[in-house]
């Protein structure tokens, strides 16, 4: 079962690395070669985060992306829901498209609670704390300062 979806991996790989440049304007090609996320592709994934709000970008020679706000008040949440939809554990709950049986069906509440406890600990985690945990991973081996590597 795949929750999290590469596209949405790479994502958060770029926003954390955006994240722990502290609000400098970064070209996506940066971006791209640091996190070893295709160029096109990462440009279509920014493009997502903007229509969300998640990031904007500065046009021309010194142009890229930027966060929109501070990482603190950015979750994983918000992320995964802007590149893959709203989080669904199963189709069933994902309203009239979903399964003819859902009425009836055992698993439902089960499904509708997994989900619910998934969105609460995405939503608990920002892009400041994975930030944060990158740059603990490197002071304990021996690197110092943001390096931002995701």
């Amino acid at each position: 079962m795949e929750i999290i979806r590469r596209d949405t991996d790479y994502a958060l790989r770029a926003l954390v690395y955006l994240a722990s440049r502290r609000g400098n304007v970064v070209s996506a090609a940066e971006v791209a070669a640091q996190q070893d996320v295709p160029l096109e592709f990462l440009q279509k994934l920014f493009q997502k985060c903007a229509r969300a709000g998640i990031v904007g970008a500065h046009r021309g020679v010194r142009g890229g992306f930027f966060l929109t706000k501070d990482p603190r008040d950015t979750t994983v949440l918000e992320v995964v829901e802007s590149i893959q939809g709203p989080l669904t554990m199963n189709k069933c709950l994902l309203g009239k498209e979903g399964c003819p049986r859902a009425t009836g069906c055992p698993l439902k509440s089960k499904w509708i609670g997994i989900e619910a406890q998934i969105a609460d600990f995405l939503r608990g985690v920002t892009l400041d704390d994975l930030v944060n945990e990158l740059d603990e991973a490197g002071r304990e081996s021996g690197q110092t300062g943001r390096h931002g590597d995701a």
